[in-house]
């Protein structure tokens, strides 16, 4: 059992139910967003850091974007979000870099193998790809797929939230 055992049970256990903005549209823009949220509130939730410290790591968070140039239009709130929650889980030892580390590139490989209209998930990564195989010498079925992703992968998939998942 490691230390986000009981955090990620009760995420699993409590659906979040839709948040809508005063004007009807949804407060997340994508599911990240809404883990991401969820994942910062259990850790207060479950005594891992106070409100006023996670406020703190945030607004640091946000300083240190916006000393890099972030124009804070809103738009990258939830990325600052997740850059705390990952600050936090590395200093306060609920993960470790390396395993982090780890755990981003299997993601990072997970999102390269799934084939379109699959969802995606960490097992992926072990997928067989078609990468150096000859597909005219012969006529049996594959379990994997026949096309290739760009090497170049949307921010948000490259740090998925769920990195810190069993």
């Amino acid at each position: 059992m490691t230390t986000l055992d009981p955090i990620l049970e009760e995420l699993t256990q409590e659906p979040i139910p839709p948040l809508l903005k005063d004007d009807g549209q949804p407060i997340f823009r994508d599911s990240w967003e809404a883990e991401a949220f969820a994942i910062g509130n259990l850790l207060i939730k479950q005594g891992f850091l106070s409100c006023s410290e996670w406020v703190n790591i945030f607004s640091e968070e946000i300083k240190k974007a916006q000393v890099q140039g972030d124009p804070d239009r809103g738009d990258t709130y939830y990325s600052h979000w997740l850059n705390a929650l990952e600050r936090l889980c590395i200093e306060r030892g609920l993960t470790d870099w390396q395993t982090y580390q780890k755990q981003l590139q299997l993601w990072h490989q997970a999102v390269l193998n799934t084939p379109h209209g699959v969802p995606l998930a960490i097992e992926n990564a072990y997928l067989e790809t078609d990468d150096n195989h000859d597909h005219h010498d012969h006529s049996h079925h594959h379990r994997h797929h026949h096309h290739h992703h760009s090497d170049k992968l949307p921010e948000n998939m490259l740090k998925p939230v769920a990195v810190f998942r069993r």
